[in-house]
């Protein structure tokens, strides 16, 4: 058995080195709260490692949602006072709430057990589905009602099959018809990915006015060598929309923004602004979705370099089922914060697995899935990264949207346990931004025309109309033979497998039915960590689908 396979089934599991190793992997030492929690606030551990903190006097919670307002935090825990009053927003229409102001309960609630972000996204919730009241107690003024729309409630099956989720994703896409052109090329190329996401002949129309404003900018445009991040988060809208109306008047965009690729990857990646940077090297989170967008024009037919195609993606394979996407050009990093890499490689390899003549049978469709499901994993990070960890929301959410149908129960534990994320991110106007964390400063991605954007596709990647997401070859598909294996061996593919490794007896242990509270990452580590651990339970860890 070659080594890699001896890793992966955990068989050095017992030995000094591989329990060294595991924990090393599911806990690092700043990330491990210990196995008890004291808190005179919270009634158990918090499910999410950027829980309000009891210490820290003052902390933003920048939306709560449709309401239109900010709210801060404040000791004793909790507090609650007025921090913004959104112009136009239902929290300005009562007339009667203003910053400054000591909030002593919503609907009857005071904060209390739960981290204070679950709590208010329910209220919303709630609220939605019923009588749309939000009522705030406020000090020295009373009451204060503020009304906001009835939706419904969301069906179990969220955000497939549900009325609530569909006017959502039609609050976004109306609110992108009139606010602008999200077709980039740039971040908010997410707007132009988006309406193509929502499968609604409506929003493809409006796509098609961006599209051809886009064509018209660039038509004597001789190069494109615009950034990474750019060409990346735009041209894969771009290559959609190819796929989805065979509209050839865009492909010379296409072909101008992979020239430019072209002419700015070395050692298989890119620098987050082009070119060759000693000082900084590789930035990934650029990469990666640059990397996506040449795999999708090379379908759409358009004129790539092979050597560009071929190498980035060899490069970025590699992480595959390895750990996380690193940072730059570097070994697979361990722990569980990403930013989005990750979940941005589900996408390529989704991109390659669309390419490939046994598509779902390629080792691209398992390095998709095992990209994906991290997602449910490294919840616990949520809002934590390097600037804020927005990013990794937009693809963290995503990217768990492919696994609706694979991993079903995993799935509706990472979106049932993240909607007051999603009802705290949206915004009055029907657009959506991202609520950062409340003591890690990430609110600059909190833009509902640019970053902001992407959170949506949270709601419409399981409705399986991007290419990306599972949708079937369209007639204008240029199905493309890949490397069967880009890199590595054979022996390499255990690592891209959902199934747990057999122990000595043949028994596979089934982790299908895995909670967020008690099987994401924290926990875990909280676990193996214990004083009390024991053999057993390593071994078992040593064998999970996850370890890298």
């Amino acid at each position: 058995m070659k080594a890699p396979t001896i890793i992966r089934n955990g068989l050095l599991a017992g030995s000094t080195i591989a329990t060294a190793a595991l924990l090393a992997v599911w806990a690092r030492a700043e990330d491990v709260m210990p196995a008890t929690f004291e808190s005179k606030f919270y009634k158990d551990f918090p499910l999410f490692s950027t829980y309000p903190r009891e210490a820290e006097e003052k902390q933003p919670i920048e939306h709560f949602g449709p309401v239109g307002m900010g709210i801060e935090l404040r000791l004793p825990p909790f507090q609650m006072w007025v921090s913004r009053i959104d112009k136009g927003s239902p929290a300005e229409a009562a007339g009667k709430l203003k910053v400054g102001q000591r909030i002593e309960s919503i609907n009857g609630q005071t904060l209390k057990d739960i981290d204070p972000r679950i709590q208010l996204g329910a209220i919303i919730t709630k609220a939605e589905a019923t009588d749309g009241i939000i009522k705030f107690m406020i000090k020295d003024v009373g009451e204060v009602i503020v009304k906001i729309p009835v939706l419904g409630a969301y069906s179990p099956t969220w955000p497939l099959n549900c009325p609530k989720s569909d006017k959502i994703v039609r609050g976004e896409a109306d609110f992108l018809a009139r606010t602008g052109n999200y077709a980039g090329p740039g971040i908010n190329g997410l707007g132009l990915l988006f309406l193509l996401s929502t499968g609604e002949e409506n929003d493809l129309e409006v796509a098609r006015g961006w599209v051809k404003e886009v064509v018209a900018k660039y038509q004597n445009v001789a190069t494109m060598d615009t950034y990474p991040w750019y060409a990346g988060y735009g041209g894969i809208g771009l290559c959609e929309y190819y796929l989805r109306t065979g509209d050839a008047t865009i492909l010379p965009v296409i072909e101008k923004l992979a020239d430019g690729l072209k002419r700015q990857m070395y050692n298989g990646g890119w620098n987050q602004k082009g070119g060759v940077n000693f000082g900084y090297g590789h930035l990934n989170a650029a990469g990666v979705p640059a990397a996506t967008f040449l795999l999708l024009a090379r379908e759409c037919g358009a004129q790539t370099d092979e050597y560009t195609l071929q190498e980035s993606l060899k490069h970025f394979y590699r992480f595959a089922g390895h750990g996380n996407v690193a940072y730059g050009d570097h070994l697979p990093e361990n722990g569980y914060v990403d930013n989005g890499k990750t979940g941005k490689l589900a996408f390529q390899m989704a991109a390659a697995a669309a390419l490939m003549p046994d598509g779902e049978q390629s080792v691209y469709a398992r390095a998709r899935d095992i990209s994906a499901v991290k997602s449910f994993y490294s919840t616990s990070w949520m809002l934590h990264g390097h600037t804020g960890g927005g990013i990794g929301e937009i693809w963290r959410g995503a990217a768990m949207g492919l696994m609706h149908d694979k991993k079903p129960l995993k799935y509706r534990e990472f979106m049932d346990n993240r909607q007051w994320f999603y009802e705290l991110s949206r915004r009055f106007d029907g657009s959506m931004g991202i609520v950062s964390a409340t003591h890690f400063n990430g609110a600059h991605y909190d833009n509902p025309r640019s970053w902001g954007i992407g959170i949506a596709l949270s709601y419409t990647i399981p409705r399986q109309k991007l290419r990306l997401a599972g949708a079937p070859p369209p007639k204008f598909s240029k199905p493309y033979a890949l490397p069967k294996r880009p890199w590595g061996t054979a022996a390499d593919e255990a690592f891209l497998s959902l199934a747990s490794a057999a122990d000595a007896s043949g028994k596979v242990h089934n982790w299908d039915n895995e909670k967020l509270a008690t099987d994401a990452s924290w926990p875990i580590s909280r676990r193996l960590n214990a004083p009390n651990v024991t053999d057993e339970v390593l071994l078992q860890y040593t064998r999970h689908p996850d370890i890298g």
